[in-house]
């Protein structure tokens, strides 16, 4: 999973630039052979309709994976880390919590305002910024040259003074703080890791040709105080070979949460061209299920279920029998 020269780095070292400059990054933290397979767990092609499982939902331009810990056991091994686990252990001073997890492909087009994410709550919206420690993770699951991750230097230690702000403009920063924007530009497998009181973004692109997948989790010092405090995290129980005490209360095993997971999705947020593709390929299960809504009509129920048991047992029957040398 992990590159050795990342698994040997002190988590002492992650852990002083963390509160020392606001972030640590490292290049291919994660092997390529590794975010190949896990990429392979996932289909972003195939978007969720009236569909009983968890899966890709799609906002304007990027595509989401919100609930990767119930349907990508390399995402899950990823995020219960014991690296990420160590760092949490030795960056917090309180109970902390994963308050949000998904993964993303953005494409064509992106404009990320310039945020923080000490964001607190009342349903879908927005009520305050919080004075909570936290962390936000970022694995690059693609080579990423436009679109990179910016971080204002060392905003995390004065960002509260626009805790009233929910954004910030791009000419406000480009007149106050161009000189101390840094860019990460990383090849696949690439960690960046950040405290949530910096200000930060993506950078914004335009390119029909480009997109970035990536994968994002948040760790925040949640403690007995702040109840309800994010989003409620669907855990695939496959996947829970390394489940301890720690790892449950990470996870926030019988921890209420209050915030619905993100993004709020629904055919409105879709972009016309994904509404097309979409009826493509509605066209042809229509014709399925008004085929099966005649034969239901004109058949009784009962003869349904005669003819389903029928086929069933020769199915059964012949399925069973040994071939003859």
């Amino acid at each position: 999973m992990f590159n050795p020269n990342f698994v040997n780095i002190s988590t002492s070292e992650i852990v002083n630039d963390l509160k020392d400059k606001g972030y640590f990054a490292f290049e291919q933290a994660l092997t390529t052979q590794y975010v190949e397979e896990l990429l392979q767990e996932i289909d972003f092609n195939q978007l969720l309709l009236n569909n009983n499982d968890v899966g890709v939902v799609t906002s304007q331009d990027i595509k989401f994976f919100t609930h990767c810990l119930a349907g990508s056991k390399k995402i899950y091994d990823i995020i219960t880390s014991r690296k990420v686990l160590d760092v949490c252990k030795e960056y917090f001073t309180d109970d902390y919590k994963l308050t949000n997890h998904r993964i993303y492909q953005t494409s064509q087009n992106s404009h990320m305002p310039w945020h923080t994410d000490n964001n607190r709550q009342i349903g879908k919206q927005l009520s305050e910024k919080h004075n909570m420690p936290g962390l936000l993770f970022l694995f690059y699951f693609s080579d990423v040259e436009k679109n990179a991750f910016q971080y204002i230097k060392d905003s995390h230690k004065w960002s509260r003074k626009y805790s009233h702000e929910i954004y910030l403009s791009d000419s406000y920063i480009d007149n106050t703080y161009s000189k101390d924007i840094l860019i990460f530009p990383m090849l696949k497998g690439s960690l960046i890791l950040c405290d949530i009181h910096g200000i930060h973004r993506a950078k914004p692109f335009q390119d029909k040709t480009y997109n970035r997948t990536t994968l994002l989790f948040q760790v925040d010092q949640v403690g007995s105080e702040n109840v309800g405090h994010g989003e409620k995290n669907l855990v695939n129980t496959e996947y829970l070979e390394n489940l301890t005490p720690e790892v449950m209360d990470y996870l926030g095993f019988g921890f209420k949460r209050d915030y619905p997971a993100f993004p709020n999705t629904s055919i409105a947020t879709m972009k016309l061209q994904d509404i097309l593709e979409l009826q493509k390929q509605l066209l042809p299960k229509t014709l399925e299920a008004l085929n099966k809504n005649i034969v239901k009509s004109l058949l009784p129920a009962e003869a349904l279920i005669n003819v389903k048991r029928i086929l069933w047992y020769f199915k059964s029957k012949y399925s069973n029998q040994k071939p003859k040398i």
